[in-house]
């Protein structure tokens, strides 16, 4: 059953970045590591969605767009502090064509980027409670 809730979405995103750990655990250099890692950010910006009562796509390519979710939910590139580079490379370069890349098209390595993806991860997460507490 797809998630429905804010609960739903927050848990898969959760799910998604553990498995993200998982491979890199076995795998340090493993490029479904950050594919997994942008699947926990799909999930975290469907659930700010959600919590703002924003409409979204659940499939199809729109549906995995985090560029088009990250503008639905009102955010900027400049609103991340981002001197690296690995959190925007989530939001403008992931896509769910790195199921069959070896590599990842980037000057960061695997492991920057996903500490950029937890990074970005709790941002959005931290930004939707924050929603949730105007609403209150």
């Amino acid at each position: 059953m797809p998630p429905t809730t804010v609960d739903d979405w927050i848990d898969i995103a959760k799910k998604r970045a553990a498995d993200a750990e998982a491979i890199r655990k076995v795998e340090e250099t493993s490029v479904g590591s950050v594919y997994m890692a942008g699947y926990a950010i799909e999930c975290s910006l469907k659930a700010l969605l959600r919590s703002k009562n924003i409409s979204f796509p659940k499939s199809g390519r729109e549906g995995h767009n985090l560029k088009g979710l990250w503008e639905n939910c009102g955010f900027k590139l400049r609103d991340l502090n981002d001197p690296t580079g690995a959190k925007t490379f989530f939001i403008e370069e992931w896509s769910t064509s790195l199921r069959y890349d070896s590599t990842c098209e980037s000057s960061l390595d695997i492991l920057e980027l996903l500490e950029g993806a937890k990074q970005l991860t709790r941002w959005i997460q931290n930004n939707m409670h924050r929603n949730y507490r105007k609403k209150k």
